[in-house]
């Protein structure tokens, strides 16, 4: 299934889909549900229903009840365990051979074995977490689970009300204490369990903390007594374990799993997904949050001490000679053991106390992180031991006798009981349950017939499976085939976990964060976040550690370079080293400190040429002849952004309905100016092909964004490898496009006969230039990539906040003279523009743009810099704050459009010809000109964004539709008017035709007619038709039309002595090429004519009757065509200076 999932064909991803849901249909239902029975007998007072509850959201009480709306007390905490299997031996207790034999004979370790599927020692800490979390015998009354049966993280949360209570912090943040956990049995684990416990309670903090910051429902203030804040913070807390406890779920699924069934090792993303719903053939839902009982069968299935790598047994040795005094291990008895739980093993009843591993708080109450990255680095380099019979350490001798005699206690079935309960094939011999000579022999000596073979013993000494497609934990048979039943069961029928796992009930971030990201590296795993997000100072991007935490580095390394070799280097397999302290960061504030640290690369290196380099794959290139390139037709794509402003306007506008077509809406961000230079690169510079369509836009603009998100906003390991592989993958595809151009130059002339291939029409000047300054394929196409493509989201980042800036009501005076200014066109009226634009950038971020974000990090690479009074060594991280620095600096002057002061921000270096001063102006002009212009209602009118407090300064983050946090935003709707009014045509007959697509307004909610049209003197005319499609001699025009962007046709020039832009949209004829005689369906193309009197559009329609190819069809048109002339005045500002005409093909004109 990991295979046809990852598959590109859909219908081998369907047959995948499908038989997903029929295995996971049939792991579930390997398990009753609910129980057949439990080990005693239910309390009687248990409810038959869920009692009424205020709260109106979803949470996990604190001792998992309710869970199951119709059965409230199913698997909740403090409840009997549930017999699964009903013993059917009759074997006299008695006639059993003796518990300390059998483990010396059968279960004690006589050599350690590496694990054969390279399994860490992280791995099974994480187990502990699972296994502890569903299994808490009752020492009291062992038929009773003090936990609940859930993963509901309740060795994190507590399984009481009490126990929850003294884990949180009750401050109306919803936070818990810090670096704190409710159960105390883990303390007795290796450290590395206790070391992930701590990662999932500081996730828990930074969910809480994620969830009031961007407080998407708008409910979370300032709280006016105790009562609200004890309301806001329950909320919160509830919230945040949600998210917590799903993210805890999906490592299990992602990386948990994934290592069982080896596909961590063998490179599949694809996981097993027992949460998703599906129905049976009968058209049934398959059940799901049906509730779930943990039954005292799988308690003992995950007893797998033999699996204890020799570190954890040194450190469990030292434990118990602690404890017991040096006692041999092999005259310990359950009596000893008892006194020692009851004397000494007591964890300190406040969790802020406790510590682990001789840790030390500090005075926050944190763990250092470098204790906790040194303790589960170990762990990740230490490889497991197998499972095996005589596989257990001696030390766990008297922990494993009392396991046997309590699952005699519990009148637990037989091993072949179990496996026909699973529906296996009963083993018929003892060689057939494990071939080993000495394994057998003895239990046939111990047990007489394999019927008697008991649960417990049979799992520990089973003959185990070896590495293999689906096999990566390598058990024996039982417990793999029992494992994933138990893993479907527990996950599919927790309703937190399935029904209830909604955006609603974990806000949208929430949800968004606990899902898998298949790009990341590391095949499908979740705790690769968890280890980037909380220790980032210790987990590098591309560290082997964090992407394969479960799996030995040499192990995978190895495996990786046999099976996978171009993928190794690529990952980075050597232990993380790190200087002292290095998770210190050292934030600077001031303006002298901030400008001190941009100012000076050598000790503050940026990293931007580094990270260049890796995505084009070549040592810095130079790239400067692109610029001047650009530079020297700064005009004409000055032009091009205020045309394409308009033209996207026009398209991406929406109605109002019922407002007579007066109001319109635009995201002016996403699909205008996010969008903008995505089309100046694709279509008039590199020639990238468009679809058109605005999800093809948004693609290129992602892709683009993740470019300039990895070589100047890259900071955290969190990200680095899914935008560093990003931005490789659009610098290829970019590359690739250039290189198949420039190519051939007999081809490229072919493809410019291609309908499909405008972009390539329009952009291929600028490539014959460049290509003419620097005729080396690879290192132009990475020159000019680095010139533009990097840069492209600055640009629209600085455009998008300046209107946003703009738009507020107290600025309606600027905002209408920088109208006024862009109507001027002159160098003085784009300077003064350019000086509006930095200073409303100034006032949002500062005057040291480093880039359009409050604060950089930096890491120093010589010793002893001083910045703000501050010693500075080598190696220590630091964070200049660039809102703070802004804070009652000289740069608050630098505000004013006036001001000269040196201080004040540029965008030069950054954005090439993409600067205020060449292309604000026009895009301002047009966008800021829209009649009415307003936020539209709502938030929707506003950027969805928030200010998350790290390192004690101020950072702002965007939420996207994705719910994705991004450093910039990604849409704002705004609202315009329009306006119609009537005139009476012009009797003058002329040529030209409406496009189809053109949009007029008009007062009623009908369709405007040709005499609707703007208000004003008249100047430039609107011609339309009443005319009939003709035949397919139409296409055989479209042959001489001498029309493409930037070129003017011939015969207007000749006609009129000025200069018309005549520009394609689509140069086709429905599916055929143009000239193919086949009947156009779609065709259009536009002209720009500006300024042209009635008498001037009769003479061009005069000399277009003229041309020698159109008068063959004269007398033909004739019949087909009557036209008449509109007169139309100046277009309004979002339209431009010009007037475009839609030609369609299908209609034909001529003189009358």
């Amino acid at each position: 299934m990991s295979r046809l999932s990852t598959m590109n064909a859909p219908a081998l991803q369907g047959v995948a889909k499908t038989l997903q849901a029929t295995l996971i249909d049939i792991l579930y239902k390997d398990l009753p549900h609910p129980p057949s029975t439990y080990l005693s007998i239910l309390p009687q007072n248990a409810p038959t229903a869920a009692n009424p509850n205020p709260i109106k959201y979803a949470y996990r009480n604190a001792d998992g009840s309710n869970y199951v709306p119709l059965f409230p007390g199913l698997g909740k905490a403090n409840s009997p365990y549930a017999r699964s299997v009903p013993a059917t031996n009759f074997t006299p207790p008695a006639t059993l051979p003796d518990a300390e034999l059998i483990f010396d004979t059968l279960m004690s370790r006589d050599e350690f074995v590496d694990h054969p599927g390279g399994i860490s020692s992280l791995f099974f800490a994480f187990a502990d977490l699972v296994i502890h979390s569903i299994f808490n015998t009752d020492p009291r009354d062992p038929t009773n689970n003090l936990t609940s049966s859930y993963l509901d993280l309740g060795i994190l949360y507590g399984n009481s009300q009490k126990e929850q209570d003294s884990v949180r912090n009750k401050d109306g943040r919803g936070r818990l204490y810090e670096d704190v956990f409710a159960d105390g049995r883990l303390l007795f684990m290796p450290p590395s369990a206790c070391a992930l416990l701590v990662l999932l309670s500081r996730n828990h903090n930074y969910s809480a903390q994620k969830i009031l910051e961007i407080n998407e429902q708008g409910t979370y203030n300032q709280f006016q007594n105790d009562a609200e804040k004890l309301a806001q913070d329950d909320e919160i807390f509830n919230r945040a374990r949600l998210v917590n406890c799903a993210y805890f779920m999906q490592i299990i699924l992602g990386d948990y799993v994934g290592a069982i069934l080896g596909l961590v090792r063998d490179g599949y993303s694809w996981r097993l997904d027992p949460l998703s719903q599906s129905r049976e053939p009968s058209h049934d839902l398959t059940p799901r949050g049906e509730g779930n009982v943990c039954s005292v069968e799988f308690n003992l299935l995950y007893r797998w001490h033999a699996t204890l790598s020799k570190q954890d047994t040194e450190w469990t040795e030292n434990l118990f000679n602690e404890l017991f005094g040096g006692k041999d291990f092999s005259t310990l008895t359950a009596q000893d053991f008892a006194n020692v739980a009851r004397q000494k093993m007591r964890p300190d009843p406040d969790p802020k106390k406790r510590t682990f591993n001789k840790l030390q708080r500090g005075g926050d109450g944190r763990f250092k992180d470098s204790d906790l990255a040194e303790i589960l680095q170990n762990a990740t380099s230490w490889r497991a031991g197998a499972y095996k019979a005589r596989g257990i350490p001696e030390v766990l001798r008297v922990i494993e006798v009392l396991g046997i005699e309590q699952a005699r206690r519990w009148g637990t079935c037989s091993m072949n009981d179990f496996r026909r309960f699973l529906g296996l094939k009963p083993y018929a011999s003892f060689q057939e349950w494990n071939p080993d000579e000495r394994v057998h022999t003895a239990a046939a000596a111990l047990y007489k017939d394999i019927e008697n073979l008991e649960l417990y013993v049979g799992l520990q000494a089973e003959e185990t499976k070896v590495p293999m497609a689906g096999a990566g934990l390598c058990p024996g048979y039982t417990i793999s085939r029992s494992i994933l039943a138990d893993a479907v069961c527990l996950t599919r029928g927790d309703r937190f976990l399935t029904v209830e796992l909604t955006p609603f009930n974990l806000t949208a971030w929430g949800y968004r964060d606990c899902q898998f990201d298949a790009q990341d590296g590391s095949y499908g795993g979740m705790l690769t976040k968890l280890l980037f997000r909380t220790l980032p100072a210790y987990y590098p991007a591309r560290s082997a550690y964090a992407h394969f935490p479960f799996l030995d580095p040499v192990y995978m390394k190895d495996y990786m370079s046999k099976n996978s070799p171009t993928f190794v280097d690529k990952y980075i397999w050597t232990r993380p080293t790190h200087p002292e302290r290095v998770e210190d960061v050292v934030v600077i504030k001031t303006a002298v400190g901030v400008a001190a640290v941009l100012n000076n690369p050598t000790v503050f290196p940026t990293g931007y040429a580094e990270r260049l380099e890796t995505v084009t794959g070549h040592k810095a290139v130079n790239h400067t002849f692109v610029n001047e390139i650009i530079l020297k037709e700064a005009d004409k794509w000055a032009k091009y952004f205020e045309e394409e402003t308009q033209h996207l306007i026009e398209r991406r506008s929406l109605d109002h309905i019922g407002k007579s077509g007066k109001v319109q809406y635009v995201d002016i961000v996403r699909d205008v100016i996010n969008v903008l230079p995505v089309h100046w690169i694709s279509h008039q510079l590199a020639g990238l092909p468009l679809e058109g369509d605005l999800k093809d836009e948004q693609n290129h603009y992602e892709a683009f964004s993740d470019v300039c998100r990895y070589v100047f906003l890259n900071s955290e390991p969190l990200n680095d490898w899914r935008l560093r592989e990003s931005s490789v993958k659009t610098f290829h595809d970019f590359e690739k496009v250039v290189k198949e151009h420039l190519s051939s130059r007999v081809r490229l002339a072919i493809q410019l006969l291609d309908s499909n291939r405008a972009s390539l029409a329009d952009s291929l000047p600028f490539l014959n230039e460049l290509y003419a300054n620097h005729p080396d394929l690879t290192d132009l196409a990475a020159a000019l990539f680095t010139e533009v493509v990097p840069t492209a989201a600055h640009w629209t980042q600085a455009i998008a906040h300046v209107v946003d800036y703009y738009l507020d009501d107290s600025r309606t005076q600027v905002r209408q003279e920088i109208v006024k200014l862009a109507g001027l066109r002159t160098p003085q009226a784009n300077g003064q523009i350019a000086a509006h634009v930095r200073a409303a950038l100034g006032r949002l971020f500062c005057c040291f743009l480093e880039s359009l974000v409050w604060g950089v990090y930096r890491t120093a690479h010589t010793t002893d810099f001083v910045a703000d009074s501050v010693r500075i060594p080598a190696g220590t991280r630091v964070f200049a704050s660039i809102k703070e620095a802004n804070v009652g600096s000289r740069c608050a002057d630098s505000f004013r459009p006036n001001s000269s002061n040196l201080c004040v921000f540029t965008l030069n270096w950054f954005f090439c010809i993409l600067t205020p001063r060449q292309t604000a102006p026009q895009v301002l002009g047009k966008i800021l000109g829209l009649k009415g212009l307003k936020r539209a209602p709502g938030r929707s009118g506003s950027f969805n964004r928030f200010v998350e407090t790290t390192n004690g300064v101020p950072q702002q983050w965007y939420v996207n539709a994705r719910s994705d946090l991004v450093p910039w935003p990604e849409s704002l709707l705004v609202q315009y008017n329009i306006y119609y009014h009537s005139h009476h045509p012009c009797p003058l007959n002329v040529i030209m035709c409406s496009s189809q697509s053109w949009r007029l307004p008009s007062r009623s909610q009908a369709k405007p007619k040709p005499s609707d049209i703007y208000d004003g003197s008249l100047q430039d005319y609107r011609w339309t038709n009443s005319l009939t499609a003709t035949e397919a001699m139409i296409c055989n025009l479209a042959k001489w039309l001498p029309c493409r962007r930037g070129r003017g046709g011939d015969f207007v020039q000749q006609a009129l002595d000025v200069d018309v832009v005549c520009e394609p949209r689509i140069i086709s004829c429905g599916r055929g090429r143009v000239g193919d005689g086949t009947v156009p369906d779609a065709t259009t193309v536009t002209w720009a004519l500006d300024g042209l009197s009635v008498d001037q559009m009769a003479g061009v329609a005069k000399q277009m009757m003229l041309m020698p190819n159109l008068a063959l069809y004269k007398d033909a048109l004739a019949s087909h065509v009557s036209i008449q002339a509109v007169p139309v005045p100046s277009p309004p500002p979002f339209f431009g200076s010009f007037l475009a005409f839609s030609l369609p093909f299908q209609f034909l004109c001529k003189v009358i």
